[in-house]
């Protein structure tokens, strides 16, 4: 009986040895992979408006845009790029226009 549970002993550390040694094998770095979408919310009775856009290249820069009408009636716009050197980049305007009218 006591080689039955040396045997099953020893299947089992030597399971768990090649668990984490296949899980510890070096990984191929992940290439990013093209994308894109957006949306659009636009209320004129709760007077709600705020959209966004956004892709990214195989090279794995990010560029996008997002707006939003703040409470004092501006159009606040947010153009964006990301990139590995230089991190996330934005430029912000306002305009005046209402985007529900």
């Amino acid at each position: 009986m006591s080689s039955l549970i040396c045997e099953i002993v020893s299947v089992a550390l030597l399971c768990t040895c090649v668990f984490f040694s296949v899980n510890g094998l070096p990984q191929a770095p992940e290439t990013p992979e093209p994308y894109e979408y957006q949306y659009e919310v636009k209320d004129a009775e709760k007077e709600l408006f705020f959209n966004k856009n956004e892709g990214g290249d195989a090279a794995g820069k990010v560029s996008g845009q997002y707006s939003v009408w703040l409470p004092d009636g501006r159009l606040m716009t947010v153009e964006y790029t990301v990139d590995g050197e230089t991190g996330f980049v934005p430029k912000i305007s306002f305009d005046t226009t209402n985007p529900l009218g």
